[in-house]
């Protein structure tokens, strides 16, 4: 390796395309500025993100929450789960997968309607 080539970073998130180099300045009182970051938090974001959002769409979408990803995981590794067994149903027949298909959609079923309670 040459010492004059540059050093190239292994590994970490990538570069954003869109640098964000540009600001503005809002003035606020304490009242309005305590009121704005109980939103930001409330909604899971900074301050800087909650209010770029309102600016520009005059809305702010909320993080998920935790019971919300995990919910999401077990929905994505079930929908794995189901598509090993629609390879298997290609490969062996569609009788040899009734018992684990109905299982799996048992299993979507029960967190789907716990979501939509919680």
């Amino acid at each position: 390796m040459n010492p004059s080539e540059p050093v190239k970073k292994k590994g970490g998130r990538p570069p954003s395309v869109t640098k964000r180099d540009q600001q503005i300045t809002v003035c606020l009182t304490k009242i309005e500025k305590l009121a704005l970051s109980k939103r930001a938090e409330k909604a899971g974001l900074n301050l800087s993100d909650y209010g770029r959002q309102m600016v520009l769409t005059g809305k702010a979408q909320a993080r998920l929450s935790a019971q919300e990803n995990e919910t999401l995981n077990q929905v994505a590794r079930l929908g794995s789960n189901l598509n090993q067994i629609a390879h298997k149903a290609n490969a062996d027949g569609i009788r040899s997968i009734a018992i684990e298909a109905n299982r799996l959609l048992h299993q979507l079923s029960q967190l789907l309607n716990k979501s939509a309670e919680g």
